[in-house]
């Protein structure tokens, strides 16, 4: 919803704003609906698990930052954040604010009420999804992509990406996951990760490999 509006604003460069889009995954004012940025298999109320068919909602989330920075080359700073790591949020949001021009910055926001996790662990939860690689951090500042934080240290080696189980077994809206959900789950943040030109942003790979699979 909105992305039209967002487009638009994007391309006109005598715009000074930011559009802070916050995303808790959901249509959460209307009791947690599915939307464009609902994970793949979560449990909202239009998806319910059921016996006959346990998952119901098949789509990956929607790569919001990624389409803003890709499709308009006037927008002169597009960036992600999780506010569990608020020095980079802030940071973040005083590069938008300062630069100029139209700005994006998508936002991660855990919802104790549509993960279904205890409120004390949100903190946590912003953690470990970045620390799964399921949320990764970059900027994308006047055409220049960055990774910036923890994701920076993950693509460097520095750190070790956690497995994406960390992170699902702690929300309810996951609770019905099987193992063979798990891994497929984790099979998609680690081809996010090890096949895409850029982790999280840039989803297309190199002509040779693409027409030449590893046997």
């Amino acid at each position: 919803m909105g992305v039209g509006a967002i487009s638009a604003t994007l391309t006109h460069p005598d715009y000074n704003l930011l559009i802070l889009m916050y995303d808790n995954e959901s249509y959460a004012n209307t009791d947690i609906q599915l939307s464009g940025s609902t994970p793949w298999g979560a449990h909202t109320t239009f998806s319910p698990p059921g016996k006959v068919k346990r998952i119901m909602h098949h789509r990956w989330k929607k790569n919001m930052a990624g389409m803003m920075a890709a499709g308009h080359p006037t927008c002169r700073y597009v960036a992600t954040m999780c506010m569990s790591y608020a020095l980079q949020g802030m940071n973040a949001i005083r590069k938008a604010l300062s630069i100029g021009g139209p700005t994006f910055i998508h936002s991660l926001d855990p919802c104790p009420k549509g993960w279904d996790y205890d409120p004390y662990q949100s903190h946590e939860m912003g953690e470990l999804a970045v620390n799964t690689g399921v949320w990764p951090l970059y900027e994308v500042e006047d055409g220049v992509l960055k990774l910036t934080g923890r994701t920076q240290q993950i693509a460097a080696g520095k750190i070790r990406r956690l497995p994406v189980r960390d992170y699902l077994l702690r929300q309810g809206r996951f609770a019905h996951f099987t193992n063979d959900d798990i891994d497929y789950f984790q099979s998609k943040v680690d081809e996010m990760w090890n096949k895409w030109l850029v982790p999280g942003v840039i989803p297309f790979r190199k002509e040779v490999e693409a027409d030449n699979p590893p046997a």
